[in-house]
């Protein structure tokens, strides 16, 4: 990871700033979406929308985006799982470009479907990659390039000890307008925890372990974090570190009981395999003993990034930390009781917050959180 000493700026900020330069934001859902008219949504892999408040949901099941209205109406069904012209055989998520045209990247296919803003098919073009990480909020810049995430395993830097899963080279991949030009942009490097699993002979990440927060910004720059610590690096597009900030006084929170009986849940659900049994063990006496500080990070376009913390104090998704781009904490925000999100689906405008929800029967939705300043 970069040093501080190279950053430009390093801000430390204190839980007890909060709220002390700018009005309190409180957040308050003022729509729910549970699926298009007689339907419903299966895997919300994505969310997203445009300039007129419509909102765009990936449905990773049916390889659908459904897309509605800023008062929830339903306007249409656009793609499904297929390999013809606007179908989607691995949908990344929709991106919204310049004059609300949508971009969807296909992880299975070499192409970007691309969609008028009535949801008229327009033209496929080429993508040079192959799979791909799901969309954000500047997967779209406003000059118009595409801008991708790709994870490389350096076969270089492996060595006897190393496998697959230890070492992966984050790097953010620009695409330029007419596609005719692709940069692969220098690289984040993160190592993950691993554990040794004899009951299979090999290596492992551990549950709850660190990992590798990140987020394109909107002004050719990357925001990340290394989920272990509060600490946000912020770097442009040519490999500069110009702001890192942190918060001070945030504490972990333990691997309980819970967290145990998730990992034995997980492979009750296998009885099947003999190695079931032996393979959960192992996974448990490995367990760390703190889960990570940050449990999502985005931005809004709008001079804002958000953390999303989980600590002692606070469980994941029920409160979300607001910084400005220039690293100064403006305070945090609670999450309402009613609504569970998911941290790694949001979509945030200067007005409001999208995330992929779920109820307790483990029914999916969408909902919009309204900024109330």
């Amino acid at each position: 990871m970069p040093a501080d000493a190279r950053a430009q700026a390093v801000v430390e900020n204190t839980l007890a700033s909060g709220w002390t330069t700018t009005p309190e934001w409180t957040l308050e859902e003022d729509l729910r979406i549970w699926g298009p008219p007689d339907g419903y949504l299966g895997d919300v892999d994505a969310v997203a929308a445009d300039s007129r408040g419509n909102i765009y949901i990936l449905d990773g099941t049916s390889q659908e985006i459904q897309v509605f209205d800023a008062e929830g109406g339903h306007l249409r069904t656009l793609g499904g799982r297929g390999q013809g012209p606007g179908e989607f055989r691995e949908a990344l998520g929709p991106a919204i470009a310049l004059g609300d045209t949508l971009w969807v990247a296909d992880g299975l296919a070499p192409r970007y479907s691309i969609f008028a803003p009535d949801g008229t098919f327009i033209r496929t073009r080429v993508r040079r990659m192959a799979s791909g990480m799901l969309t954000e909020r500047c997967t779209i810049p406003p000059d118009g390039s595409y801008m991708e995430w790709w994870t490389r395993l350096p076969r270089v830097e492996r060595s006897e000890d190393m496998d697959n899963n230890d070492l992966r080279h984050h790097h953010p991949i620009r695409v330029s307008a007419d596609g005719g030009k692709q940069d692969t942009l220098p690289y984040l490097e993160f190592t993950r925890q691993l554990a040794d699993l004899p009951s299979v002979g090999s290596r492992r990440p551990v549950w709850f372990g660190p990992t590798l927060q990140r987020a394109l910004g909107c002004r050719d720059d990357v925001w990340f974090a290394p989920s272990n610590e509060y600490r946000v690096y912020r770097r442009t597009l040519a490999g500069d570190t110009t702001v890192v900030f942190t918060l001070e006084g945030v504490r972990p929170a333990a691997v309980d009981e819970d967290d145990r009986d998730e990992v034995r849940a997980t492979f009750e659900r296998y009885p099947e395999l003999a190695s079931a049994s032996a393979l959960m063990a192992d996974h448990l006496r490995a367990l760390p003993e703190n889960k990570p500080v940050i449990a999502g990070l985005f931005v809004d376009g709008a001079g804002h990034v958000f953390v999303v913390p989980e600590t002692s104090r606070v469980d994941a998704g029920t409160a979300i930390d607001v910084f400005r781009e220039d690293g100064v904490f403006l305070g945090r925000a609670s999450v309402p009781q009613a609504v569970r999100i998911n941290p790694g689906r949001a979509y945030a405008t200067g007005d409001y917050l999208l995330f992929a929800g779920e109820s307790e029967a483990g029914e999916p939705y969408v909902t919009r959180l309204r900024i109330r300043r």
